[in-house]
């Protein structure tokens, strides 16, 4: 049985966003855009209307967007198609699937306190983070880990993060040395990692 394919979009903000330097938005600008790039390279032929391009297909966003009941974003006209995107450091990301599935992605940070880590991982998680060589690094793959499987079920920060179940698959990845992330679905998946240089809009 063929697994599904999940088409991720990695793109470095500075570059997708370089005509709005003034925007204080430009890491959800950025997202937006590599969601509009992979929609029109992979699904042109599901869109609705005569969308001609990313561009115009960027400007239509906002209206083919709807939220759930904890806000988790699908399009309405098109919900065979599933996205997910984050952002964090340097890095926008954008997951298109057939499937549901959940993305997020972290740059690496110093730990700011103890509460975080409390808050965040269960005893034994806890134990293994702190006796790590390097802390922040593995705290970091607990978190995206965790976002990720927020994400996937749209339940967001409603709950807590201790004592999440894990999905049927998720599958970490690295973009650079600073910026992990984890993407996660109710199946087993193939990724397909695309760091894409900025597309004109």
């Amino acid at each position: 049985m063929n697994q599904p394919e999940i088409q991720l979009y990695i793109g470095k903000i500075q570059q997708w966003t370089s005509d709005l330097l003034e925007c204080k938005n430009r890491e959800s600008i950025c997202g937006r855009r590599l969601l509009a790039y992979g929609l029109w390279e992979r699904y042109r032929k599901d869109l609705p209307g005569d969308i001609q391009g990313a561009d115009e297909l960027y400007a239509c966003l906002e209206e083919m967007i709807v939220k759930g009941i904890h806000g988790k974003p699908y399009f309405r006209e098109i919900p065979q198609i599933h996205f997910n995107i984050s952002h964090s450091g340097a890095y926008g990301a954008c997951a298109l699937s057939p499937v549901p599935c959940g993305l997020d992605i972290q740059e690496i940070r110093r730990i700011r306190s103890r509460r975080l880590l409390e808050r965040v991982l269960s005893e034994e998680e806890m134990k293994i983070v702190q006796s790590h060589e390097n802390m922040e690094r593995e705290f970091c793959r607990f978190w995206t880990r965790k976002e990720s499987f927020l994400k996937l079920s749209g339940e967001g920060i409603t709950r807590s993060m201790k004592d999440l179940e894990e999905p049927e698959w998720f599958e970490e990845f690295q973009v650079e040395s600073k910026v992990l992330g984890c993407i996660s679905a109710y199946q087993p998946c193939k990724v397909i990692i695309q760091e894409v240089e900025y597309a004109v809009f």
